[in-house]
């Protein structure tokens, strides 16, 4: 965009509940709120990376506590939290359900306050209902271009939790077909869900563009200093006499918390200690059943690690543990590749695809603790495989998932759909 400096740039209106505030590094993230999970973390990455290209830009996200209601990150860049208060609607397994619906109506609002037509939408879905409906419906309204990046697809990817999952999914996947067809665009994260989402939406494979989740891997890992390792290691008390299994991410059902705990059990005998760095709606489910079970010695859970610390505490590590029940992408494995912490995972979504079917990461053959457990004794033990496949996952990452080229991509995309119209 910059090289094109006499040519204005495109005005993008991005739309997603979830966006990562660096302003909560150095207090805390409102978990029972808002659950962060690296969605966030992604949208923020792309979204400055744009900012670079001169891409203007006015993301709408959810008001969350402790953030500002304008953050201007730039003269082409801004953030605003919106929300209109609805009646608190609240689910062990998602949290507060009621939190799109009210971030939906508080995008409407903000614009009908201030009716500056942006030259497209750009919505992130993920997995719920609310924002490819709400995408949908906005395009059609303002009359501008829908891009729809997929992070977590409800037709491919996402498998119900609970009874009124089951009940809703054939409306979700209604809703996500709709969006689809009604984007110039759809961007998935893996080449996976494509061929099944044109058949899907009844869309040519032409109308997709598969651009991942992306990472500045030198600048991640830079931020793992030696002291910054010591720090945490020294904060957290993690030992050092036994070998560290750790996970990071949000405690929730989808996530596979509860296997973690069997995958404890089965690996109680051995000098294995777990570190948890995370929060979540079922934190709280999660310690009473590793207290339950006699555990509590073996694990070290953190709560919320902001993302300018997940670096040290990967070093800390040494495997880190994948057991999603769904999972599109699973970002936080392009931050372990970073600094070279290798993986055991089991392949669902688009984790195999992630991991070159196991060349770059321990793919374990079924999600059950007995299969994991044998995964884990067998990495520690071949530290040989440890190094060379945190050699061959850094170079990948460095190759694969470049926030600059994937930036630039996206920007290249919204040219070609303006260019279209």
């Amino acid at each position: 965009m910059k090289e094109e400096s006499r040519r204005r740039a495109p005005r993008v209106l991005r739309l997603s509940p979830h966006f990562y505030w660096p302003q909560l590094a150095e207090t805390s993230w409102p978990v029972k709120f808002d659950a962060i999970g690296g969605m966030q973390s992604q949208i923020y990455r792309l979204t400055k990376a744009l900012d670079d290209l001169g891409v203007e830009q006015v993301v709408l996200t959810l008001d969350i506590p402790g953030t500002p209601p304008r953050w201007r990150i730039s003269d082409h860049t801004e953030v605003r939290g919106v929300r209109v208060p609805v009646l608190p609607l609240r689910s062990r397994i998602r949290g507060m359900v009621d939190l799109n619906l009210s971030w939906a109506l508080g995008v409407v609002r903000h614009l009908v306050k201030h009716r500056k037509r942006p030259d497209l939408i750009h919505v992130h879905c993920s997995g719920v209902i609310i924002p490819p409906l709400l995408g949908w419906v906005l395009c059609r309204v303002l009359r501008v271009p829908l891009v729809l990046t997929i992070h977590c697809s409800i037709i491919v990817t996402y498998h119900p939790m609970n009874a009124l999952d089951r009940m809703l999914q054939p409306l979700a996947r209604w809703i996500e077909r709709q969006a689809i067809r009604a984007a110039t665009r759809t961007i998935t994260l893996t080449p996976r869900t494509v061929p099944v989402l044109t058949k899907a939406a009844g869309r040519p494979a032409s109308s997709f563009a598969v651009l991942p989740d992306v990472i500045d891997a030198a600048g991640f890992a830079a931020a793992a200093t030696p002291d910054a390792v010591a720090d945490v290691r020294q904060r957290w008390s993690v030992p050092s006499d036994r070998a560290v299994v750790g996970y990071i991410g949000r405690l929730a059902r989808e996530k596979g918390w509860p296997i973690i705990i069997d995958i404890a059990e089965e690996l109680r005998d051995e000098p294995v200690h777990w570190l948890i760095c995370g929060d979540g709606n079922e934190r709280d489910l999660f310690e009473k059943e590793v207290a339950q079970r006699g555990l509590t010695d073996r694990f070290t859970i953190t709560g919320y690690v902001p993302n300018e610390e997940v670096p040290a505490a990967m070093r800390v590590m040494d495997l880190m543990l994948m057991a999603p029940l769904h999972e599109e992408f699973g970002s936080v494995m392009l931050e372990a590749m970073a600094v070279g912490l290798p993986i055991v995972a089991v392949g669902v979504g688009g984790v195999a695809n992630v991991l070159d079917d196991g060349e770059l990461g321990w793919l374990v053959p079924e999600r059950t603790p007995a299969a994991f457990a044998k995964g884990i004794r067998a990495a520690l033990d071949d530290p040989q495989w440890r190094a060379k496949t945190a050699e061959r996952a850094r170079q990948a990452v460095l190759e694969r998932y470049d926030l600059d080229q994937v930036a630039r991509r996206t920007a290249e995309l919204y040219d070609e759909v303006l260019s279209e119209r």
